[in-house]
C-alpha cells in the first residue's frame, strides 16, 4: 500500500466527498449528485492508496458522446438536451474495488425436455420431463466496490459488480493518474464486500454459465449448489470509471461508462411526460374502440339482430385493427420528429 497527501471537498448536498491530488477552488460540480456549487475550503487528508492500478484508456469527449448517444436514441428523452444535461466537462473517477478470482463448482438437478417413441406399431412419439444432474465447473473473475457512504449509491455499486473485468491492464500505482481525476478511498473489508455483493455475483455467474452448458431450451425446476475456491483475499486496486449525476424532473438520474470502454455505457433513461403523452394519446381512443367492438355487437344480439351483430362485429373490428394502425404510426412519427430534433440540437456539438 501506498500512502498519499489529498485534498477532499465536501458537497453541500448530498455530503459526498470529493478528493483530489490538487487543491480544488471556484465552481466544480459533484460527480454523485450533480449539484454546482462554490468551494470554500479544502480539508487536508491522507489515506493509503492500492499499489496497482487500471489508468484510463477513453477519455472524457468519449464519454460525453456515449452519454449523448444514449439519451438521444431514447424514444421518449426531452428535445433538449443540452439544456438539460452538461455533456461536456465530466470528471474521471477512480473507484477503489477489489478484484475477485478463482473457481467454482456447481452442483446441479432439473428435468429436462426430451422426445419418447413409443415401441408400439404407430411409432407415436410424446413429450417428457426426465430429471437429471451434474456438476459443472468453471472460473470467474469480479470487482466490486470497496466503499459505502453517503457519496456512493447502490446503483453505483450494483453497476461496479456487473462489469466485465478480468484482471487486464494494471499497473502500478502512479500519483500522475491521479491528476486530472476524482478518486474515491478504501473503507471497507474485502470479506464483508464479498459477503454483500460478490456470493451473489458468483452464484448468478455459476448459475447462467451452467445453463448454457446444458444447451437445452427447455428445462425447469433448474436446482443447484455452488462452492468456490478463491484465489486470495481479493486484491485492492483503483479502477477507472466516468460518471455523470443530474437532476431532470425532480429525480436523480446517473450515466455511468468505465473507463477501459470495454463496458459501454449505462444510465437511467429521461421520459418527456408531455412527449409520451402526446406519442400515446391515439391509444387511449383506441380502448374505447376495443370496449365497442366487444358490447355493441353484444347488444344487438341479445336484441335478436344475429346479422346485423355480425356485421357490426366485423366492422368493428376493422375500425378497431384500422387504428391501431394509426395509432402505431402516429407514435412512430412523434418519437421519429423528436429523436431528429435532438440530434440536430446537438449536431455541432459533436460533429467530429
Amino acid at each position: 500500500m501506498n500512502s498519499i497527501d489529498f485534498y477532499q471537498v465536501e458537497c453541500p448536498k448530498c455530503h459526498g466527498q470529493i478528493n483530489s491530488i490538487a487543491s480544488l477552488s471556484g465552481q466544480t460540480a459533484c460527480p454523485f449528485c450533480g449539484t454546482v456549487f462554490h468551494i470554500t475550503a479544502n480539508m487536508t487528508k491522507e489515506a493509503e492508496i492500492p499499489e496497482q492500478i487500471v489508468p484510463f484508456a477513453t477519455l472524457a469527449g468519449d464519454f460525453a458522446y456515449s452519454a449523448w448517444r444514449m439519451l438521444v436514441d431514447e424514444d421518449y428523452a426531452p428535445v433538449n438536451l443540452s439544456g438539460l444535461v452538461s455533456f461536456i466537462g465530466a470528471k474521471g473517477v477512480y473507484l477503489p474495488v477489489f478484484f475477485y478470482e478463482g473457481k467454482y463448482k456447481c452442483t446441479w438437478q432439473c428435468k429436462i425436455k426430451q422426445t419418447v417413441v413409443n415401441t408400439d406399431a404407430k411409432k407415436s412419439r410424446k413429450e417428457v420431463y426426465r430429471s437429471q444432474n451434474g456438476v459443472s465447473k468453471g472460473e470467474y473473475a469480479m470487482v466490486c466496490l470497496a466503499c459505502e457512504g453517503d457519496e456512493t449509491s447502490k446503483e453505483l455499486a450494483e453497476y461496479v459488480c456487473a462489469l466485465d473485468y478480468r484482471g487486464d491492464g494494471l499497473k502500478p500505482f502512479s500519483r500522475n493518474e491521479l491528476d486530472d481525476c476524482f478518486f474515491l478511498v478504501q473503507n471497507r473489508d474485502s470479506q464483508e464486500i464479498w459477503r454483500q455483493w460478490g456470493e451473489d455475483r458468483l452464484n448468478s455467474i455459476a448459475r447462467n454459465n451452467t445453463l448454457l452448458q446444458l444447451r437445452k431450451t427447455d428445462v425447469k425446476d433448474f436446482k443447484c449448489s455452488i462452492s468456490s475456491d478463491m484465489s486470495g483475499e481479493g486484491s485492492l486496486i483503483l479502477f477507472p470509471v466516468w460518471m455523470l449525476n443530474y437532476q431532470y424532473d425532480g429525480e436523480l438520474h446517473h450515466i455511468y461508462m468505465d473507463g477501459t470502454g470495454r463496458n459501454g455505457v449505462k444510465g437511467t433513461t429521461l421520459i418527456d411526460r408531455a412527449l409520451k403523452a402526446e406519442a400515446e394519446k391515439p391509444f387511449t381512443v383506441l380502448k374505447y374502440i376495443a370496449v365497442a367492438a366487444v358490447v355493441i355487437p353484444f347488444l344487438m344480439l341479445l336484441a335478436g339482430w344475429h346479422w346485423a351483430a355480425i356485421i357490426a362485429l366485423a366492422a368493428m373490428g376493422l375500425v378497431f385493427f384500422g387504428y391501431r394502425f394509426y395509432a402505431q404510426w402516429h407514435k412512430n412519427k412523434v418519437i421519429r420528429k423528436a429523436r431528429e430534433k435532438r440530434q440536430k440540437n446537438q449536431k455541432s456539438k459533436f460533429k467530429n
